[in-house]
């Protein structure tokens, strides 16, 4: 059997890698207020509730650093008890806190993922209805699992069965939750790609492409670390703090690094999903079948400007529309 990590030393290496991925994570909130406050089309209004969802996701992840780093300098710079003992205090106010903001924080990062899934399916609540049982069931197993971290005798640990058999279902749930949801926009997206390419051939429909892949490799990072914290803690082994600190991070830096991928790169808004069929020569109008609607507005490269797509296909002009939910600020409107 591997011998485990101290657990003061597994405490500072997390505290480490913390700070690096928040170091991070500050360079791309910066760009990502940049892309979303700024850099927009000329009239194109600011996005607010995805300005203040990536805002409070950076606000409880600096307060996370920085409960991380007080509760370091108690540790080691602390003359009258050692750092292995005072780690071992996970009853301490600090420590619940710093669980309170973690589940806060995860709460929100899939939240926000429920909802771009939401709005990717044209505002339809039927879609959602499973990731919204979900995301409810996650968040009462995340602040049990905290409430009982006030509930441990001396000698417990994180790994206690009253917090294990929460903490456990916590991270299975959000886990679940974020596959079902990226899946569910990535088969939306491509779908109104296979659509487009009928339409507008394949040169516009690789835009929806890179749009499906963004979501899949973002998706798959949060996931992946996710994966790699649940079965540290299922192992019950002292590395799954350095997993559980970083993923403090990890959870902000994926939905603004997606913000950030689509603002300096290609994004698309503003896709119509029924049409009406202009008839030039009687100019009569009649409602066409599975025909792809347009315009569409594409905003790409790091000049954003939005250009309109005013063309017809098979003789229609196409009204109404769908969104995507990959704008230069990663959402729609």
């Amino acid at each position: 059997m591997v011998k485990d990590i101290p657990l003061d030393k597994a405490s500072f290496v997390a505290l480490w890698v913390e700070t690096f991925f928040y170091g991070t994570y500050a360079v791309l909130y910066a760009i990502c207020i940049y892309i979303l406050a700024y850099k927009k089309g000329k009239g194109s209004p600011v996005n607010r509730p995805m300005v203040m969802a990536t805002t409070a996701m950076f606000l409880m992840s600096t307060v996370h650093v920085i409960v991380d780093l007080v509760r370091g300098l108690k540790a080691f710079f602390n003359a009258e008890q050692d750092a292995l003992a005072y780690y071992a205090q996970i009853w301490d106010g600090l420590s619940i806190f710093k669980q309170a903001l973690y589940a806060t924080n995860n709460i929100v990062a899939d939240g926000l993922v429920v909802y771009r899934c939401y709005v990717v399916w044209g505002y339809n609540w039927k879609i959602i209805t499973v990731p919204v049982v979900m995301l409810i069931s996650t968040t009462v197993c995340a602040y049990l699992a905290v409430y009982n971290f006030s509930q441990v005798h001396p000698g417990d640990n994180v790994f206690a069965s009253n917090i294990a058999e929460w903490g456990t279902a916590l991270f299975s749930l959000s886990l679940a939750t974020n596959i079902v949801v990226t899946s569910l926009i990535a088969t939306r997206i491509w779908w109104i790609a296979r659509q487009a390419s009928h339409t507008l051939g394949r040169r516009h429909a690789e835009k929806y492409k890179n749009a499906v892949a963004i979501i899949i490799e973002s998706g798959a990072i949060y996931s992946f670390c996710l994966m790699t914290l649940l079965i540290l803690y299922c192992q019950q082994t002292n590395a799954q703090y350095i997993a559980y600190d970083s993923l403090a991070q990890i959870m902000g830096i994926v939905p603004t690094l997606i913000v950030v991928r689509v603002g300096l790169g290609i994004s698309t808004q503003d896709i119509t999903d029924y049409a009406t069929t202009h008839n030039h020569t009687t100019g009569a109008t009649t409602r066409s079948g599975p025909t792809f609607a347009l315009p569409m507005r594409f905003r790409q490269n790091t000049e954003f400007d939005a250009y309109e797509l005013d063309s017809e296909a098979t003789g229609a002009t196409m009204v109404g529309k769908v969104s995507t939910g990959l704008t230069g600020d990663g959402m729609s409107k």
